[in-house]
């Protein structure tokens, strides 16, 4: 197997796009827990304590909520997030060639799991999300995307059904 994807890149937004939705959907149950407090905790009779809690946690969702629109991408995030690169896969490694001329190159088996969304491939390397973001676009075709599809499924890292 060998292919090779077109030239690609994120942009700050796009990545905080990103980073916000993946946030957000991580943390989804602690949201609900929060709202269904506030809720239930304005269906009481107002007194002091009650009133505090509702401050508190009315604090705690908006700064879960909002944490990551403070992220400076550009600061905070490798260069090579932002260069226009290209990928090219084989059965052992994953080469990733940048537009400055440097490559990055890493086994399947660093790889912690990959996650396939509607337009993206999001491959981690470490449990605590590290990852590489590949478009589903920058592929050449229909046929490499199953073959990329089937080659994850083998190495365990996707379920496809």
């Amino acid at each position: 197997m060998q292919i090779k994807t077109k030239t690609f890149n994120i942009t700050p937004r796009e990545l905080r796009q990103l980073i916000m939705s993946m946030y957000l959907q991580q943390r989804k149950n602690i949201l609900i827990f929060y709202a269904v407090f506030i809720g239930i905790t304005f269906l009481q009779p107002l007194d002091k304590e009650l009133m505090s809690l509702r401050i508190y946690f009315i604090f705690f969702l908006v700064s879960s909520l909002t944490a990551p629109f403070f992220i400076n991408m550009k600061k905070t995030q490798a260069v090579t997030n932002f260069m226009v690169r290209f990928w090219e896969i084989d059965e052992s490694f994953i080469s990733i060639h940048y537009e400055d001329g440097s490559l990055s190159k890493f086994r399947f088996e660093h790889l912690v799991k990959a996650i396939k969304q509607k337009e993206y491939y999001l491959l981690y390397l470490t449990a605590a999300g590290q990852f590489h973001y590949l478009p589903i676009a920058a592929f050449e075709s229909e046929k490499d995307i199953h073959r990329f599809d089937l080659f994850l499924e083998g190495k365990q890292l996707i379920k496809l059904w």
